[in-house]
């Protein structure tokens, strides 16, 4: 690992993996850490460098102080183990007077609105030993027989065309073994769906901001804690207007968030949604439009990370600051073409998604420490 200060911006070339020399010391600072997507050994051994983990995975960082800034899970066949780890270093980092800070990132959202485009086989299979055989069966039954039977409120052909794709043949292929006891761990009641639901959209460290996407002006005026309550009801409506239409017999849930956003389109190309079906679509619709899923929300938004955009933005980004009564923002989402943390803005916007994932994106394992001092430097 080496130690540098961010405002360098060029980054020497190391080893992936590759642990500090014995002795080295880690500064004292808030420790960030971007985007993991499931790769658990990469995450582990970082962890282990700064010396905030142990050997055993227990936290032995003392009052120190870690926020990992979203995007924890998809992608990576370990994302059950890194939420788990993240759940206890909270527990633990706190009994010694230290934290463990988990943001959201749009993919924990997505993991709990039903969203698992991005979620692999292996993440589901870490799930099967938790699936109900019965309850799996009952799923099946459920979900072919919306496909096989269609829906009189429906006036596309939407589930007469997907069964064509998705039938007793594919079902497995569709939904791996594990995908119906994940999707109970990720519900608003479930053991990971309840605990991301508590967790903040922005956290604060002094007048330095943590996010996973960016804040964009139009944003700017909206109070943290604001933007932080305003996750787990926009996520209950939606889940309950989902339900509403599963209820209906017009759609069902595992199908994902992708089908539904084109089945809304179909059926508003084909005449407009039966009368039933109206009320929960416009729900779904406006839900889709709010802070949750907004492309210029602080879980999405790109244009902080763009560096073609960063003239433009230099203004309203001094206007953000000052609203929210801060310094800098620290953000994921978005990799520099380098895969190395950057400061980008003179130092007011830190990136510090590497890549993480070596599978995926062959990255780098670093961190971003922001020093009392004000200084920021990248543990690599």
């Amino acid at each position: 690992m080496r130690l540098f200060v961010a405002a360098a911006l060029s980054v020497l070339a190391v080893p992936l993996h590759a642990l500090p020399p014995p002795g080295t010391e880690v500064p004292e600072g808030v420790v960030a850490i971007g985007d993991v997507h499931g790769d658990i050994e990469t995450f582990r051994a970082l962890l282990r460098s700064l010396k905030l983990i142990d050997e055993a995975d227990r936290w032995c960082g003392g009052t120190r102080r870690l926020v990992q800034t979203g995007d924890i899970l998809d992608r990576g066949a370990g994302s059950r183990q890194v939420i788990e780890l993240m759940m206890r270093l909270e527990a633990e980092a706190a009994a010694a007077g230290g934290a463990a800070v988990q943001v959201l990132g749009n993919h924990e959202v997505m993991n709990v609105v039903g969203d698992t485009s991005c979620t692999i086989a292996p993440e589901f299979a870490a799930y099967a030993g938790d699936e109900d055989p019965a309850e799996r069966a009952r799923r099946r039954e459920e979900i072919l027989g919306f496909l096989r039977e269609g829906s009189p409120l429906l006036r596309s052909s939407y589930a007469r065309q997907f069964y064509r794709v998705l039938n007793e043949r594919t079902f497995d292929e569709w939904f791996p073994p594990g995908f119906f006891a994940h999707r109970a761990a990720f519900s608003p009641t479930g053991k990971h769906g309840k605990w991301l639901l508590h967790r903040p959209v922005i956290h604060r460290e002094g007048r330095t901001l943590f996010l996973h996407g960016g804040l964009h002006a139009k944003h700017a005026s909206l109070a943290i804690e604001a933007i932080n309550r305003s996750v787990k009801p926009l996520v209950a409506e939606y889940l309950a207007a989902v339900a509403e239409v599963e209820k209906l017999r017009a759609f069902d849930g595992a199908l994902g968030l992708r089908e539904l956003r084109y089945l809304i389109a179909l059926e508003r190309a084909a005449g407009g949604p039966h009368a039933s079906l109206a009320g929960p679509f416009a729900r779904i619709e406006k839900i889709w439009s709010s802070i949750l899923f907004d492309e210029e929300g602080p879980l999405w938004y790109r244009g902080l990370a763009d560096a073609r955009l960063e003239r433009a933005l230099v203004r309203p980004l001094e206007a953000t600051l000052a609203a929210q009564d801060a310094d800098r923002l620290v953000i994921g989402h978005t990799q520099p073409p380098s895969l190395t943390v950057e400061a980008r803005f003179s130092g007011r916007v830190i990136l510090i998604d590497t890549g993480m994932n070596q599978a995926v994106y062959g990255g780098r394992p670093s961190a971003a420490i922001l020093m009392p001092s004000g200084e920021v430097k990248v543990w690599e």
